[in-house]
């Protein structure tokens, strides 16, 4: 469609009118054409010119706005339509020309003002200038000046949210991190830092963080304490070194690899454990100092010059390894690394995982996987709990923390560490009781002032006695005062309380604080009873509480063997038994009493001498006499059997009486179930169980032994002037054969014989020899294996058990440097010409798995002292 096109239309008449600023004019023609201003490219065109070139009417806005529709009418006309346009001197380069010139002049106005608004609002009007990128630069740089003037973390996350794209978003994330990270964690505790942690995962101080959240919750460095670490902030940094406190502060090794299964370094600690089954023994190879283990493969690669003393006996199972280096002692572990620096004199376990060092005869504290807790700055230090150790300078003591703090100056006397909360102080020869948390929490009062105990007194079970102003109190493991105040507290030695007094009375308390027995007068406290004078009586108590006696006496005292008490009147006797029975002994001088257990009744028997015949009699608990006062000596046994002499011979009796045998003997001896007979100078034996006996014949009472034949007990026995092992239900058949037979009894196979001057290991079950020596020397056993270090004409060897002659007698000296389950055996031969020493490591079958040719010096380093 062709519009008709009016006057007013044409830009060339626009311009001669306003260049004579006749804008009135202009306006009008406009007007009357606004019908049009939907479609007509040249009217809004027109407009637009107006509104930038009318000083009066001047409005960038409204000027672009006309501009850019032009534009977009021009951009969706057809070409008949453009040539229209084009003939009113209006084109699409005019329309581009002045949209510029728009954004030229609305961006100057910009920089004019240099508000950081004004360009945001710049850039929404006109997003397709191309005074948009130092539109976008300058609003970038003022919004970081604003930022960076108010210098709040606020501020800095307005600008990186703003403008993600800025040049100036690194540096200002960079100080958003930082302002935040100081405001947010300026308190320092844990929900401060724990919030932070799931607030700002990203933040660049995030580890920073994590490293203070676990120096603050392990500060006590307790196993609790990492342990609390690693249940609550698992995905740390520092949980792994969490847990490996907790492995190397820990008894049971074995329990921690099993609860942290998912543990980073839970392969490298495993194969230290398994190598820690294994003995590892100090060797010289070439002219280095190395291990070895059990196999003789050198497990050591670190360069030493010296090992723990102890090793060089019998090994060590140590998982960490104390050498040395240079002069100066280190720890190693098993697996080769250095868990503890070769910087110290001396190294000496403290606690699991912790250890005192020594350096220019000064003492601290290594904790493995921490370093120094403690610098080598005392002259002793020990520990009172697990952060908290007592540190002495000269003869002055002091406390310090894990962390080095000084918490109680070192001006005492003496430290006494009674439990895990409680702690002793003497200053001057008094004392002062301090909570184990508040000194590490520097909550205690050190003034003379504080120290009020006049005594301390050590009871049972972390128990402990204070004295203050003359009187003692008792005080529990946690350092509360429990009792009244006393004038002396004691133990009860069957640990069911305690001896107290208050001036001349004594009383009986128990550990619940309850009055168990009272008024008492220099009482004798017995594992039965007490008893006590009371008046002008005696009186005595079981340890229920309950009186058992009061009464006329010279005095009262319980039987040191048996619960019975004893009443003394005029030297004569009267025995109280716990059933209540009462024995008068008042025609009986010294006597005894035996329980013998008899159709499943405890019964006592006594053995007594009468006062009128000075003769032994047998008595029942009721003072009946079982066997007259006839015999010159009496004892009962437990298992009910009656040893009475009468006349010249011992006689076997029952409790009732009864003769078991009818033959008397010059000595009877219990062994057992078994009674040894002497008479006529030759031994015999007797066993009540089975009647077997045996008339004396042999020369010297039989011994038992462990040795079995036939699934027969063996006995050694001598028969004329030789020795022999046989069973005694075929005593009869026994052959003697030997000079002398020296037991081993180890085994129920193995004994020495002495035959042709030679002693001889026998297997009695084979009657085959196992090996011929001059002497010998049981080393170590265990009821399953024994190992005899054995010489045979001037040189050593070595038997074992259950392998038989590993090592024949060809060495000077031998020791089993290992284990009796897992030996190893050191065997030595001296060269005297060259001063050499010949090491040959030895198994337990007899092969050599190491050996070494060493110089004194060398020899000197790994020898057994």
């Amino acid at each position: 469609m062709i519009l008709n096109y009016s006057y007013a239309q044409s830009s060339k008449q626009f311009w001669k009118l306003a260049d004579k600023g006749e804008y009135e004019k202009i306006v009008k023609k406009l007007e009357k054409e606004s019908d049009q201003i939907d479609q007509n490219v040249s009217l809004n065109y027109i407009w637009g010119l107006y509104y930038v070139s009318n000083e009066a009417a001047y409005n960038l806005d409204t000027a672009y706005a006309f501009l850019d529709k032009a534009d977009n009418l021009w951009n969706d006309s057809s070409p008949t339509q453009r040539a229209e346009w084009e003939k009113l001197y209006v084109n699409n380069d005019s329309i581009q020309y002045w949209k510029q010139n728009v954004e030229k002049y609305a961006f100057n106005e910009c920089v004019e003002n240099l508000k950081e608004e004004d360009f945001i609002t710049y850039l929404e009007k006109f997003p397709h200038s191309e005074w948009v990128p130092e539109a976008i630069s300058l609003r970038d740089s003022l919004g970081y000046e604003k930022a960076k003037q108010e210098h709040t973390y606020e501020s800095y996350h307005l600008f990186i949210r703003s403008y993600p794209e800025a040049r100036q978003a690194i540096e200002a994330q960079n100080y958003y991190e930082n302002l935040i990270y100081h405001s947010k964690t300026k308190d320092a505790d844990e929900k401060a830092l724990s919030d932070f942690l799931k607030e700002h995962p990203k933040n660049q101080h995030i580890h920073k963080v994590e490293k203070q959240l676990y120096e603050l919750i392990t500060e006590d460095k307790s196993i609790v304490d990492y342990s609390h670490f690693v249940r609550d902030y698992p995905e740390t940094i520092y949980a792994d070194s969490a847990i490996a406190q907790i492995w190397l502060l820990s008894e049971d090794k074995d329990s921690v690899l099993n609860t942290y299964r998912n543990w980073e370094e839970k392969a490298y600690f495993q194969a230290l454990m398994l190598k820690q089954k294994q003995l590892y023994y100090p060797v010289f190879q070439e002219d280095s100092l190395s291990f070895i283990n059990d196999h003789g493969n050198v497990v050591f690669t670190e360069a030493i010059s010296g090992v723990k003393k102890a090793y060089n006996c019998h090994g060590t199972s140590d998982l960490f390894l104390e050498v040395e280096k240079d002069g100066k002692k280190g720890l190693v572990d098993r697996n080769n690394s250095i868990v503890l620096p070769f910087n110290y004199d001396k190294i000496k376990p403290l606690l699991v995982g912790v250890y005192a060092i020594e350096k220019n005869n000064k003492v601290g504290v290594y904790a493995l996987g921490e370093g120094e807790w403690i610098s080598p700055i005392y002259d002793q230090i020990v520990p009172l709990s697990r952060r908290l150790f007592g540190v002495r300078k000269q003869a002055r003591w002091g406390i310090v923390s894990v962390t080095g703090e000084l918490k109680f100056p070192i001006e005492a006397g003496q430290l006494i560490h009674i439990s895990e909360n409680t702690i002793l102080v003497m200053k001057k020869g008094r004392w002062a009781k301090y909570t184990e948390s508040d000194v590490f929490g520097s909550k205690i009062n050190t003034d003379d002032e504080e120290f009020i105990f006049e005594g301390y007194k050590q009871l049972e079970d972390q128990w402990f006695g204070l004295k203050e102003n003359s009187k003692w109190a008792i005080y529990t493991p946690n350092g509360k005062k429990y009792s009244q105040d006393y004038d002396q507290i004691e133990d009860l030695d069957n640990k069911l309380g305690w001896s107290v007094r208050s001036d001349t009375l004594y009383q009986v308390i128990n550990y619940d604080n309850e009055l168990l027995i009272d008024s008492l007068l220099l009482p004798e406290f017995s594992k039965s009873g007490v008893t006590s004078r009371w008046k002008d009586q005696w009186v005595a108590y079981n340890w229920k509480g309950e009186k058992i006696f009061l009464g006329q006496a010279d005095t009262v005292f319980f039987d040191k063997m048996y619960p019975n008490l004893i009443q003394q009147t005029d030297k004569k006797e009267k025995v109280l038994f716990k059933d209540g029975n009462i024995l008068d002994l008042e025609r009986y001088s010294q006597w005894n009493v035996t329980y013998v257990t008899q159709d499943s009744l405890v019964l006592p028997y006594i053995a007594a001498i009468s006062r009128r015949n000075k003769k032994f009699a047998l008595l029942d608990q009721g003072g009946n006499q079982i066997m007259t006062p006839q015999f010159s000596d009496l004892k009962v046994d437990t298992n009910g059997i009656v040893i009475a002499k009468y006349g010249s011979l011992y006689y076997l009796y029952e409790t009732n009486g009864k003769r078991i045998l009818q033959e008397g003997y010059t000595q009877i001896v219990a062994d057992g179930t078994y009674y040894h007979l002497k008479g006529k100078g030759k031994f015999g034996i007797y066993n009540i169980k089975t009647g077997l006996k045996i008339t004396p014949r042999y020369e010297e009472q039989l011994q038992r032994t462990t040795l079995q034949k036939e699934g027969n007990a063996l006995w050694l026995g001598k028969y004329k002037g030789f020795e022999g092992v046989f069973s005694l239900s075929n005593y009869e058949q026994a052959r003697f054969y030997y000079e002398d037979i020296k037991l081993l009894n180890l085994d129920s196979t193995s004994v020495f014989v002495l035959e042709d001057e030679k002693l001889k290991l026998l297997d009695v079950q084979s009657n085959n020899i196992k090996m011929i020596c001059d002497s010998y020397e049981v080393m170590t056993k265990s009821p399953y294996k024994y190992w005899i270090l054995y010489k045979n004409d001037g040189r050593y060897g070595a038997y074992v058990s259950n392998v038989g002659d590993v090592i024949y007698p060809e060495f000077q000296s031998i020791e089993n440097i290992g284990s009796l389950e897992q030996p190893l055996f050191l065997a030595k031969q001296y060269i005297q010409q060259a001063k050499l020493n010949i090491l040959l490591y030895i198994n337990e079958e007899g092969n050599v798995v190491f050996q070494s040719i060493l110089n004194e010096n060398q020899y000197n380093v790994i020898r057994c002292d």
